[in-house]
Order: C-alpha cells, then structure tokens, then sequence
C-alpha cells in the first residue's frame, strides 16, 4: 500500500474527527489500519472513532501492542477502566 495514500486517509480521518464526522472519520481509519496494521496514530484516532467501548479498548490495545510507552493510549484505558 502506498505510504502517501495511508498518511492522506490518517489526517482526513482526523480531520474529520475533529470536526465532528464521526462516520467519516471511522470509514478512512478503518482504512488506514487496514492498510497498515502496525499504524500506531491509525489505532489512536480510531480509537476516539469508535463509540462501542470494548472496540476502543481493543484499539488502544493495538496502540499499546506497537509502542508500550505510548501515554495518551495508557491513560484512555486508565479512563475506560474508571481508575
């Protein structure tokens, strides 16, 4: 998969998360962690894409998978745990 076209799908998902257009937003990061399984920001952006809270769990997790010391993903499933 080409690099520039994964790198184009994250920020306009983000984007569009900022933004609001959460169906947006989960249909172009879902592409990009299906591009890419090892996209550590794909993973953090889908994760406030999602609105099921095991499947945001599961994307940090991924998060957490590809880079243990990533601290927005170790405190979102600090929140979703309730500590």
């Amino acid at each position: 998969m080409d690099h520039d076209q994964i790198a184009e799908w994250l920020y306009e998902g983000a984007v569009a998360l900022q933004e609001g257009d959460r169906e947006r937003a989960l249909e172009l990061l879902l592409r990009v962690v299906e591009a890419d399984e090892t996209n550590e920001e794909g993973w953090l952006w889908l994760s406030g894409a999602v609105d099921d809270i095991e499947d945001q769990r599961t994307a940090l997790q991924n998060v957490l998978a590809i880079n243990p010391l990533n601290h927005h993903a170790r405190y979102g499933l600090e929140v979703l745990s309730g500590e």
